[in-house]
């Protein structure tokens, strides 16, 4: 058979990295024989080290671990797994406001305590430092509520309450992704377990893990000293310091999906869904994954959890945000929104659009697969016809920037652009900037004419197209994992589709041109995208493992992919039957 061939193949090919110890299960509780501080009696010990577990396995060997961390289809295990995740980095997160509370205020007493020369910046700032001393405060404050000092492991630990509400929360978004074949809770425990991982790799060889573990110890806050975060920032472009966005990271992984129904978007958008009527036709299933799990979020039940994510207006401000933009790009069908990604990665990295790497994606709705640019059914399952591999070897050749020599026609076009202002003052400024200042993604304007900045700096820009293609990546992890993980995940979509298929909602037949389609995708979207992972420099020498895998998972496909599609349509079609008979027999 050969999908055992290429199981066989995959590991002669790949040698396990590090794989930790085998658990075993004694009742409820967990026993691992490598790990001191995990206890029987101490379910925040046990998830903490749950979580050090899913995060020390490679990245290549996501879900294929011994249990408890390797893949699973009960409930009870994923949530196990989800909910470690999230106390971890929320956890991380309230120690952090701790730490960084209780430095503003030493600095605030060095500050306003006289002499110097700070005394003339300081009553400058009195009146809008008020804020941010309120803010710091609620921050300290409930960092101080939801965390306790665990004497066994010297550390601090979320309550018992909040362990609970998140994993309350966790479970009922679990129970509200809907039984589908691909877009299931099962895609959301890889997806976050590979979000979490890729988070964990981000700026390895600047000592971050060091620099998050003393940021967040309880000696360096009881201690009361500021660390020197020294080039983390600059290799990460602050995502590696700032657990807000690591948090809203994993938590945007977890809902991406909640409340697939198992088609694309433009077939709801066909059918006139009321999904569809109500998010106006645009990204329909990320619309109402987002809907779903902030309305959870508002319920009383979970409003501690809520004030602990959220302390503060500007905090739930970050964190919406965040969150919104993140689930949202994951609709790779949206033409525009792809257009928009584009935009702000080849701003951010210019360098990239010469070299045709920024366009990750923008080839999908030229492709000939039936599964193409309908973004949630795209992830993995493919876009594409037989030649595209072929089209995607040379360096896409953009046309060159014509320079316009005529002074007339050079004065006519800065007297256009004079027109959309509303003081000649605004119109200056405007004809004064340089190329980076044009309006788009780096800027936008008011209607007096002035000019906003959507990022203060350059950084913030990189970081934001940064993230952007960590939730694609992760969106889509099995392609640059291990060919068996490929080929697992990609049955799971072949059979969604199938099915839909089979209901009449799609209108296309997934079994033709399957192999044809999935060469086409890796061609057009993958191995661009995983490009982008080497190319920002975020992940340092890690950063080439993710377009490895794509093009060696690529390559296995092209020589063993045929046999294996038919392997798969065949295994599809007898499965569906049986459920089919058993169906029909439970009624």
């Amino acid at each position: 058979m050969a999908f055992r061939r290429a199981q066989r193949r995959n590991t002669e090919i790949i040698e396990p990295l590090g794989r930790p110890k085998p658990a075993h299960r004694h009742s409820n509780s967990w026993t691992l024989e490598d790990l001191d501080c995990f206890s029987d009696d101490d379910d925040s010990s046990s998830a903490q080290s749950l979580a050090e577990q899913l995060t020390g396995q490679s990245w290549h060997e996501v879900g294929i671990g011994p249990y408890p961390i390797g893949a699973s289809n009960e409930l009870s295990v994923m949530v196990d797994q989800l909910s470690s995740i999230l106390a971890s980095r929320l956890r991380d997160l309230l120690v952090y406001w701790m730490q960084l509370s209780r430095s503003n205020m030493s600095e605030g007493r060095r500050g306003w305590g006289g002499g110097g020369g700070g005394g003339t910046t300081h009553h400058a700032t009195k009146k809008n430092s008020t804020p941010s001393c309120s803010d710091a405060s609620c921050k300290n404050n409930t960092a101080m509520e939801y965390l306790r000092l665990d004497g066994k492991i010297g550390d601090y630990v979320l309550v018992d309450s909040i362990q609970t509400s998140i994993r309350e929360y966790v479970t009922s978004i679990g129970k509200l992704y809907n039984q589908v074949d691909f877009h299931s809770i099962e895609h959301c425990t890889h997806m976050t377990i590979s979000m979490n991982k890729l988070l964990s790799m981000v700026t390895v060889n600047s000592n971050f893990r060091d620099h998050m573990k003393r940021m967040t110890s309880f000696q360096n806050v009881k201690s009361d000293r500021r660390d020197q975060r020294g080039s983390v920032a600059n290799f990460s472009f602050g995502i590696g310091e700032d657990p807000r966005i690591l948090f809203a990271m994993v938590f945007s992984a977890l809902i991406h999906d909640v409340g697939h129904v198992g088609v694309p978007n433009s077939v709801l958008v066909e059918e006139e869904d009321e999904l569809a009527i109500l998010h106006n036709d645009v990204s329909v299933a990320e619309q109402n994954s987002l809907q779903v799990a902030f309305s959870l979020l508002q319920k009383d039940e979970f409003a501690n959890l809520k004030r602990c994510i959220c302390p503060t207006p500007e905090e739930r401000k970050f964190f919406r945000t965040k969150v919104i933009g993140m689930v949202m790009v994951t609709d790779i069908s949206d033409q525009e929104r792809l257009q928009i990604v584009k935009s702000r990665w080849n701003a951010a990295f210019p360098s990239c659009e010469r070299e045709g790497v920024g366009g990750a994606g923008d080839n999908s709705s030229n492709t000939n697969g039936s599964s193409n640019g309908d973004g949630n059914g795209a992830a993995g399952g493919g876009s594409g016809g037989k030649d595209e591999s072929s089209q995607n070897n040379s360096p896409r050749r953009l046309r060159p920037r014509t320079e316009i020599q005529s002074t007339e026609l050079k004065a006519s076009i800065r007297r256009r652009r004079f027109t959309m202002f509303a003081t000649d003052e605004a119109a200056q400024e405007f004809a004064n900037e340089h190329r980076s200042r044009r309006l788009g993604i780096r800027t936008s304007m008011d209607f007096s004419g002035m000019l906003l900045d959507a990022y203060r700096t350059m950084d913030q820009l990189q970081q934001h197209a940064v993230l952007e293609t960590m939730m694609n990546v992760a969106d889509v992890a099995h392609t640059m994992q291990t060919f068996q993980i490929f080929v697992k995940w990609n049955k799971r979509l072949f059979k969604e589709f199938y099915i839909a298929h089979m209901k009449e909602r799609l209108s296309f037949n997934p079994e033709e041109n399957w192999y044809e389609n999935q060469i086409g995708f890796f061609s057009h979207y993958i191995i661009p995208l995983s490009q982008k992972m080497k190319i920002c420099g975020v992940f340092g020498t890690t950063g080439d493992v993710f377009q490895y895998f794509a093009m060696e998972n690529k390559k296995r496909w092209m020589e063993e992919g045929e046999a294996i599609s038919e392997e798969i349509i065949r295994d599809v079609k007898e499965e569906v039957e049986r459920e089919q008979r058993l169906s029909n027999g439970c009624h």
